[in-house]
């Protein structure tokens, strides 16, 4: 490549396509929940069938657009605050070498709409896009690594994610348990 800015867009655009196809499952189930309990045909005496199909695509997909637009965000920062910490470049030029890395998104975002039937198709795509996005980061700035910043660059990603993630899950088994616990059953 002889322009650097040239893949500046991948990240967006994978953005777009991960969100579009957990949308277009998470629509699809919900329709489905709507008919089994019997709310979409009262819906359909105010909106017609495609704008209800649409209004909950939307919804959904402005939902997850934001949700991997915050993990992007997280990602990119955790990324150079692990190569402050663990790598002796200190010109940039790791990330310089890393760019092209937003392919796998890329790809992974194209393969997902392949997906879209199935939820754990498109985690099992989303996680293997992701371990191959960092295998390919340690790959590309092992040369501006040391052996302990080698392992200490892996453990630093595997724990803070391990921990954001368990965070995440405990924080919404207690939100359920407490919603369940509160019902008046």
């Amino acid at each position: 490549m002889k322009n650097t800015y040239f893949t500046s867009y991948f990240p967006l655009i994978s953005i777009i396509l991960f969100s579009v196809s957990f949308a277009i499952f998470t629509e699809m189930s919900t329709l489905e929940l709507l008919k089994q309990v019997g709310i979409y045909r009262g819906m359909q005496e105010f909106f017609s069938a495609a704008g209800i199909n649409l209004a909950i695509f939307l919804v959904f997909f402005l939902v997850y657009f934001m949700m991997f637009a915050a993990l992007k965000l997280i990602a990119d920062t955790l990324l150079q605050l692990s190569l402050l910490f663990f790598t002796r470049d200190s010109k940039g030029e790791s990330l310089q070498k890393i760019r092209m890395g937003s392919i796998f998104y890329l790809l992974g975002g194209v393969a997902s709409l392949v997906s879209v039937q199935s939820f754990y198709g498109l985690l099992l795509i989303l996680l293997f896009v992701t371990l191959g996005y960092f295998i390919f980061f340690v790959y590309k700035i092992h040369s501006t690594l040391s052996l302990s910043g080698l392992i200490g660059i892996v453990f630093f990603h595997t724990l803070i994610w391990f921990t954001f993630f368990m965070s995440v899950i405990y924080l919404c088994t207690r939100l359920y348990n407490s919603i369940i616990a509160s019902l008046p059953i």
